[in-house]
């Protein structure tokens, strides 16, 4: 059964088979989200070119952004046509204003707990902060897009 059969069928299931299938959309979610990662990363170095570093920073994650929520559409929930597709925007791009908080949130939060710290804490606290916020992602993304799925 094809990855995208096998998670709507298990849409809004508690049983051992719909958990399994919301942990596969999981895996697949966080594996398209790597893609747009490092599109991501090659946009910043092709704008950084151009641009300073805020602005080519700002700009690549936006595109990024907006790239990746049609790639979560279409490859993570099955979602095709264009129904929708301003709201799923939308909610991508809030998302991504929620992950900017969270993230500069952490890193003050380590700055006035820790006299200088290092690069390293700095990393740990920046990945902790993104898989906290990827989860809410997935969570929001998985109501949003999935909603319409199971009226069919």
């Amino acid at each position: 059964m094809p990855t995208t059969r096998l998670l709507q069928t298990a849409r809004g299931t508690t049983s051992g088979a719909g958990w399994r299938a919301i942990l596969l959309q999981l895996v697949v979610f966080a594996c398209v989200g790597g893609a747009f990662n490092v599109l991501y990363g090659l946009l910043y170095l092709v704008l950084r070119e151009q641009l300073t570093p805020q602005p080519a920073n700002a700009l690549a994650l936006v595109l990024s952004t907006i790239a990746g929520t049609f790639g979560h559409r279409y490859v993570t929930f099955g979602v095709r046509g264009t129904e929708r597709t301003v709201q799923h925007q939308v909610l991508g791009l809030a998302l991504l204003a929620f992950s900017l908080a969270v993230t500069a949130g952490s890193l003050w939060v380590l700055g006035a707990t820790v006299d200088e710290p290092s690069r390293r804490q700095e990393l740990v606290v920046l990945i902790a902060a993104n898989l906290g916020s990827g989860l809410v992602r997935f969570f929001a993304f998985r109501l949003a897009m999935t909603d319409r799925t199971r009226s069919r």
